[in-house]
């Protein structure tokens, strides 16, 4: 399959050989489909939008994948670069990292607000996260006595964009909430209620201002559906984007009836000692019924699972994948793993919370996908003052997989990471099963090379 261009499809699949699911009757439920295992994996990985990469990757097929996957996650970690920015180099290939930034700042196409974590999410997805704000909730604590401080942070957010320390009265830090302050949390809570908006980064510090002049007015104004109506769209939202999931798959992609959801709406602070016993009952098990019995989801059955899943009505598994992408600990193909475990047999593990003694693979821990599974990981770092690629080390996941049909493949995607983050060479430290075939490839293709003992995995 060639490369494809933005007028294609937003997913960039051709359904090759494509046939129906095959449908089985069960009491109860309307045309439960049957899955092999390779079927769900293919239709995952097409879903996520892998496949034949395009030969120029622009901001045309930035904002598709962004309204294919709906959630880009946000986090500190810049080991290699900033985990919102891979997505799309994993799907795309060498795109332009800046029109990530200009679709979310400057043209506000995207904006950031809580997904399943921090998110970049699809502007069009504001109304139905709406139901998460509680803003009015919010105005009204602020017109009393004990909201007087957070009715002055708004205030002073009105003149922004601006971060927490420029706040007139930041307060100081503590030690609980990652050590914010008492002017960074009413900002915080501030952006949770919608009243303020996220209007760029300064280095990776928040710039906050209120929400008129980063949400577009058409947004705005768009009515948002009832809650349980938003919860239950945005599920099947996370169906398309999954292809196939569990129960615990599609309610957690946007993280819907999780902790954020049913916490109460007063700001952390004003809640009772023993709040968490205040948090609304769950409902979601009820909303994912509903949608089956309506027609919007399918429950469905893959071999070897015990446990039911979903698809979307009408949904067909593709013909072979063809995919290649080094993958970081936060995209959401790899980000749910028992899901992984589920579908690639692979146990994984983001090491980079585990202290160092017990780390087994490395800190920054890339999955490697090859066709229609994970056939590999590395622990992989950017050093930016040395312009250094650094593999820090290098394994091959059990199954059979073959190290001469996936070190070619592993080079080739090293390569295009190497320039796309404007480094000058790789490094390979002997550390895992692949490493030293991974060196000794590198170096007959001529790549300019280091080679370094292995350290304790850092």
């Amino acid at each position: 399959m060639g490369p494809r261009g933005p007028g294609q499809p937003a997913s960039g699949i051709r359904f090759l050989n494509s046939s129906p699911f095959s449908r089985t009757t069960s009491p109860g439920l309307h045309d439960a489909v049957t899955l092999s295992l390779p079927e769900a994996r293919c239709l995952a990985i097409a879903s996520q939008g892998f496949g034949p990469k395009p030969a120029r990757p622009s901001v045309a097929h930035v904002r598709e994948l962004a309204a294919k996957l709906h959630a880009f996650q946000i986090d500190s970690v810049n080991v290699l670069v900033r985990a919102h920015y891979l997505p799309a180099f994993a799907r795309l290939g060498p795109y332009p990292m800046a029109a990530l930034d200009a679709l979310t700042y400057r043209q506000h196409e995207l904006f950031e607000y809580w997904g399943h974590a921090a998110c970049l999410l699809p502007i069009a997805l504001y109304p139905l996260l709406r139901y998460r704000m509680h803003s009015d909730l919010t105005q009204e604590y602020m017109r009393s006595e004990r909201g007087a401080a957070m009715a002055e942070a708004y205030a002073v957010a009105e003149r922004g964009p601006i971060t927490a320390a420029e706040l007139s009265n930041p307060g100081k830090r503590s030690g609980n909430w990652w050590g914010w302050s008492s002017g960074k949390s009413m900002l915080e809570h501030l952006y949770d209620s919608g009243l303020v908006a996220i209007a760029g980064r300064r280095g990776f510090e928040r710039l906050y201002d209120i929400a008129e002049r980063v949400i577009p007015a058409a947004v705005r104004d768009v009515p948002a559906p009832p809650p349980e109506e938003a919860m239950k769209q945005l599920i099947c939202l996370a169906v398309t984007a999954y292809g196939v999931g569990t129960f615990g798959d599609i309610t957690g992609y946007f993280n819907i009836d999780g902790w954020r959801d049913r916490k109460p709406a007063a700001p952390w602070w004003e809640r009772p000692k023993g709040a968490r016993g205040l948090r609304a009952r769950p409902i979601a098990k009820r909303l994912v019924s509903e949608l089956v019995e309506e027609g919007r989801l399918q429950t469905a059955h893959v071999d070897g699972s015990q446990e039911p899943a979903f698809v979307a009505p009408g949904a067909r598994v593709p013909g072979p994948v063809d995919s290649r992408a080094l993958v970081t600990p936060f995209d959401s193909l790899v980000c749910e793993r028992h899901r992984i475990d589920r579908l690639f047999g692979m146990k994984y593990t983001i090491e980079l919370y585990i202290p160092l003694p017990k780390r087994v693979y490395g800190y920054y821990v890339c999955p490697f996908l090859l066709g229609d599974t994970l056939v590999g990981r590395c622990d992989l770092k950017a050093d930016r003052q040395r312009r250094v690629l650094m593999v820090q080390s290098a394994f091959l996941e059990p199954g059979g997989h073959e190290p001469r049909r996936v070190v070619p493949e592993l080079v080739e995607e090293l390569q295009h990471m190497q320039a796309w983050l404007e480094l000058d060479r790789i490094e390979v430290a002997e550390r895992g099963d692949l490493a030293a075939e991974l060196a000794r490839h590198l170096t007959l293709h001529h790549v300019r090379l280091i080679r370094t003992t292995p350290g304790p995995p850092v």
